[in-house]
């Protein structure tokens, strides 16, 4: 009789344990390696264009993972770089696009106001991987859309290996 117990309650606790195994979701996650990867790969990017400019990359949930300012970027970029890489995460959208479209009416204004950090300005990308978006990248100092080519080298590490 003990015995049999043993067994219904194994069977019991492992019908539990797959019934649970099935609920649980896999996701791609962002590393620091890869985000360090980024931000060098968009630094001599723009050392070779003759940019000075700052990169951050931020993770799903807005933290910074990696950041590089070039010692003669403004002081602005640093700031910039992080609000635009939050923004394109937070809105799971390029900050270029945002402006855009708060400039043509199709998103509303006050956006803007949702977060201290919500920056429309050319510059933040969002980080996508396996169709999640994962994180943001955000370059400040080389202006517009030269801010936004920058921000794309970055996502090339996601697609080989450099």
């Amino acid at each position: 009789m003990q015995r049999l117990k043993f067994l219904l309650t194994s069977v019991i606790i492992n019908l539990f344990i797959m019934s649970y195994a099935q609920n649980i979701v896999s996701e791609p996650i962002l590393t620091g390696e890869a985000a360090q990867r980024m931000v060098e790969k968009v630094f001599k990017e723009a050392e070779k264009s003759g940019h000075l400019i700052s990169v951050t990359v931020v993770d799903r949930s807005g933290q910074t993972l990696a950041v590089l300012r070039h010692q003669d970027a403004g002081v602005h970029t640093l700031r910039a770089s992080y609000k635009k890489a939050f923004t394109a995460n937070s809105q799971k959208r390029e900050t270029a696009e945002i402006a855009k479209g708060i400039k043509n009416g199709t998103i509303p204004e006050d956006v803007r106001f949702l977060d201290e950090n919500i920056l429309m300005l050319d510059g933040g990308v969002p980080i996508v991987v396996d169709g999640k978006v994962v994180g943001g990248i955000g370059v400040g100092g080389a202006h517009g859309s030269e801010d936004v080519r920058l921000a794309k080298v970055g996502l090339e590490i996601l697609n080989k290996n450099n």
